[in-house]
């Protein structure tokens, strides 16, 4: 199964930026709105969810079931009224509708293919530095489709103006400018004027640009 969230999620997970705490920041600053925040919490449950077996199902309602009566002297049981209806179980949230989910899908593949097109930005990608994000994931235990998109995604990177064609709203703008500064260390000319032009084609203005950097503990 393709879990673009999840794979989102590892990679962010395993960025030097996102483990540093700067992703903690971007999130308590309302960066989680939106395929960034639904990466984080669905790679968040995919590593805590539980091991082992399940417990066993209690009651309608989250109750056990009512003790049965005491036995009278004459070793017949009492006659007792029959114990109240339990409470139903509560009202559970609306599910996402397949529109919601499919939106949210559209947006984590965008910003996976932002973080591997700004590792891209001096040029390429060699073996090794495929093999070792590769490495990165493997806490994430990628399906045969999930390690086949991002091994596709490694040999050939979308380009710039691939990425800003994707982008379809403010936030979603500052989240792909956000995963692309986490992907990369900006010590190179080449990804200096990749992230410049990145946000000028992205249309976030300076205090928009300056408040990430400031996010990911790069003033």
């Amino acid at each position: 199964m393709f879990n673009p969230e999840k794979l989102l999620g590892g990679l962010i997970r395993n960025t030097t930026r996102g483990s540093r705490g700067g992703l903690g920041s971007l999130i308590s600053g309302g960066m989680a709105i939106g395929a960034l925040g639904v990466a984080m919490e669905a790679f968040d449950h995919y590593m805590n969810k539980p091991q082992g077996s399940a417990a066993p199902p209690t009651a309608p309602g989250g109750s056990p079931p009512p003790p049965p009566p005491p036995s009278s002297a004459s070793g017949r049981s009492a006659a007792t009224p029959p114990p109240p209806p339990m409470p139903g179980p509560p009202a559970s949230a609306t599910p996402p509708t397949t529109t919601q989910r499919s939106s949210g899908s559209t947006d984590a593949v965008l910003l996976i293919r932002a973080m591997i097109a700004a590792a891209n930005a001096d040029g390429v990608i060699d073996q090794t530095e495929r093999n070792q994000i590769l490495e990165r994931l493997q806490a994430v235990e990628l399906s045969a489709e999930e390690h086949a998109f991002i091994v596709r995604e490694l040999l050939s990177p979308a380009d710039l103006e691939t990425i800003v064609a994707g982008v379809t709203s403010p936030e979603l703008a500052r989240q792909v400018y956000s995963v692309s500064l986490m992907a990369i260390e900006v010590d190179t000319p080449q990804e200096a004027h990749y992230m410049t032009t990145l946000a000028g084609r992205l249309g976030l203005d300076t205090d928009t640009v300056e408040s990430v950097h400031r996010s990911l503990g790069l003033e």
